[in-house]
């Protein structure tokens, strides 16, 4: 590798939506507290927010592009 062409790298806290920390490095020295992660995000927790919308969004395009021949 070339001396003096890459960036430094940092030792990061992540804070999770619990309270617990990982860490991580990053040529960016930041701190970061995160408000979405793999604890609440419904693709890791198979939860999903919208299922008494089933067949409604299929119904409203439907509704709005009536005119259009597809």
């Amino acid at each position: 590798m070339k001396k003096g062409i890459h960036p430094e790298y940092y030792e990061n806290n992540v804070t999770l939506t619990d309270g617990s920390t990982i860490k991580i490095y990053s040529s960016v020295k930041k701190d970061m507290i995160l408000s979405t992660d793999y604890l609440n995000h419904s693709a890791w927790t198979g939860q999903r927010v919208n299922t008494g919308e089933k067949g409604q969004r299929a119904e409203r395009f439907k509704n709005k592009f009536a005119g259009f021949n597809f």
